[in-house]
C-alpha cells in the first residue's frame, strides 16, 4: 500500500479533504538508491518509506541496525493496529 492509498483512505474514513500541506508532502521527489532515480514520496510504499524514516531519524545508541529494525515493527504494528480497529 503506497502512501498516496493511505491518505486517501483516511480521507473517506475521516469524511474529510486531504490537507493541502499533505498533498505537497506526497510530491516531494527522493532519489531511490535502488531505482537510481527519483520518486515521489506519495508514490512509496509504507515499509519502504517508514525505512528510510528510522535509518534518518537520529539513535540514541549510535548506529546499532537492531534499533532501527525494532522503531520500524513498532511503528508498522501501530499502524495496522489503527487501520484494524479502524480508529483515526
Amino acid at each position: 500500500m503506497t502512501l498516496d492509498q493511505i491518505v486517501k483512505i483516511q480521507s473517506v474514513i475521516d469524511k474529510r479533504a486531504i490537507a493541502s500541506d499533505t498533498l505537497e508532502f506526497l510530491n516531494h521527489l527522493r532519489f531511490s538508491e535502488s531505482k537510481q532515480s527519483l520518486i515521489r514520496l506519495g508514490d512509496m510504499h509504507i515499509d519502504h518509506f517508514l525505512r528510510v524514516i528510522a535509518n534518518i531519524m537520529p539513535n540514541d545508541s549510535g548506529t546499532n541496525d537492531n534499533k532501527s529494525k525494532e522503531m520500524f515493527e513498532s511503528i508498522k504494528k501501530r499502524i495496522l493496529q489503527e487501520f484494524a480497529h479502524g480508529n483515526n
